[in-house]
């Protein structure tokens, strides 16, 4: 072994170079820890003098086996770091404990040594690793020397992941993004944090929001955040193989965060709806990036038509559906494109007949939908004819909080149940609604488009 055979105050890596010179083969033995280790070594910065034995052995063109033990396969060999990348290339033999000796000879045999004396010396070496592995895993479970200082910083992620998830599960997404950075101050390579951070990022933007105080400017508060948030997305994203569904969801959401920076930060312009579209490429069912970009275009005034087919591709994918209700109410709410209002009818309709949360806000604001005096041209009529007259009834009282509190709630109650009729070709229900209803509107003086709308209804359904 290196350590009895290296002098005192002699060079390590020369001594194994020297070493390395003289030997035609090198076994490079590799257990089912060995990917974890070398990763562990790596993220400390220390020197590895067993990625240097490997990396000489392979320049110099050695004949370098590697043989796996312990129930290690050849997934080891993936993901090496740049000197070990060559392994993976060199055909390798597996040691089973049930069939050690047998499986030893014939390796052996294969390169042509001489058995029993490189049986002993395989014996002599596991002999030796096993005491070693021993001591070291004494040392470790008593917290001596270096590995106090391991056992604290394990316990801190562990405690850390813990306090992220928590987080995450109480939607506090900010917070878990900060969490899950502070276990990557102390262990840069922990996939549970990189992934952890990832999935927070991509919650917060789907919230993202900045508290505006006396003096301060939103796009001064967004933009260091979003900064960071795409930082990180774009380096989950080079994690991916950039062809499956996790990549698409990134770019989905960096492409939010790309909407973001230009409509609260002012940071940019034009970036989102190609990244929109990349996601929408690789996963063309994806909620997250057919409802982003359905939003996109809704609020940008772009092609409605469009936006109206990508949130039913999103809501059909059965997945992520609050979230895409979420986007969809917000891109209907006030939106005056042609067929935009009965769109928004028709939603307000599945979301009721399904029993889906609508917040009590959208849905006072949405009561704009049935009053005659905010229409223009054929809106209230494509309000009222969005969906059979009976679901729309249902779907007008529960936007307006069910039953009349007052005469005037009453009132326009009354109006458009007769302006259901009358749009639905039900003449009779219609002509004696509104004449019943004509001198109650003139009495409160409700608005004159009102007046007007009920004479015109007397008027055409008596002919």
């Amino acid at each position: 072994m290196d350590v009895e055979d290296i002098r005192p105050g002699q060079n390590f890596a020369a001594a194994i170079d020297q070493t390395l010179a003289t030997c035609s083969i090198v076994l490079v033995v590799i257990g089912p820890r060995w990917c974890d280790i070398l990763r562990q070594r790596a993220a400390s910065g220390q020197e590895d003098y067993v990625v240097h034995e490997i990396s000489a052995a392979l320049a110099r063109k050695s004949n370098v086996v590697p043989v796996f033990v312990g129930g290690a396969t050849a997934a080891a060999l993936t993901g090496l770091p740049p000197a070990l990348a060559d392994l993976s290339f060199h055909q390798a033999v597996e040691l089973h404990d049930s069939s050690f000796t047998d499986d030893c000879s014939r390796l052996a045999a294969s390169l042509k040594l001489a058995p029993a004396g490189w049986l002993r010396s395989v014996w002599v070496w596991c002999a030796a690793a096993a005491i070693a592995l021993a001591l070291l895993a004494l040392a470790a479970t008593l917290g001596l020397g270096p590995w106090r200082a391991s056992h604290e910083r394990n316990a801190r992620v562990a405690q850390l992941l813990k306090t992220a998830a928590t987080q995450s599960s109480q939607a506090e997404f900010q917070s878990a993004f900060d969490s899950y950075q502070q276990i990557l101050n102390l262990d840069p390579t922990n996939r549970a944090a990189l992934d952890g951070q990832v999935d927070a990022a991509m919650s917060w933007l789907e919230d993202f929001h900045v508290l505006v105080g006396e003096g301060e400017k939103a796009e001064n508060l967004a933009g260091p955040p979003l900064a960071r948030l795409k930082t990180v997305l774009e380096a989950g994203l080079s994690r991916t193989s950039g062809r499956d569904a996790r990549a698409a969801d990134i770019l989905a959401h960096l492409g939010w965060a790309h909407w973001l920076n230009e409509k609260i930060a002012f940071k940019e312009f034009g970036g989102a709806e190609s990244v929109f579209r990349q996601a929408i490429a690789i996963d063309s069912s994806n909620a997250s990036a057919n409802a982003m970009l359905a939003n996109w275009l809704l609020q940008t005034h772009g092609d409605s038509a469009a936006a109206v087919r990508h949130f039913k591709v999103a809501l059909a994918s059965g997945t992520q559906r609050p979230f895409v209700r979420k986007l969809q109410l917000g891109g209907l709410l006030y939106n005056d494109s042609p067929g935009m209002r009965a769109e928004f009818v028709k939603v307000l309709t599945e979301m009721r007949i399904g029993n889906e949360p609508v917040e009590a806000g959208t849905l006072s604001r949405a009561r704009y939908l049935y009053d005659v005096t905010t229409s223009q041209g054929d809106e209230f009529r494509d309000v009222l004819t969005a969906v059979p007259r009976d679901d729309n009834w249902k779907t007008y009282l529960w936007v307006s909080g069910g039953a009349a509190a007052d005469a005037l709630q009453r009132c326009r109650q009354d109006f458009v149940h007769a302006s259901l009729a009358d749009v639905a070709g039900d003449r009779t229900a219609a002509l004696s609604e509104f004449k019943a209803l004509l001198p109650v509107l003139k009495a409160q003086r409700m608005s004159y488009r009102m007046i007007d709308y009920a004479q015109a209804a007397i008027a055409r359904q008596s002919r």
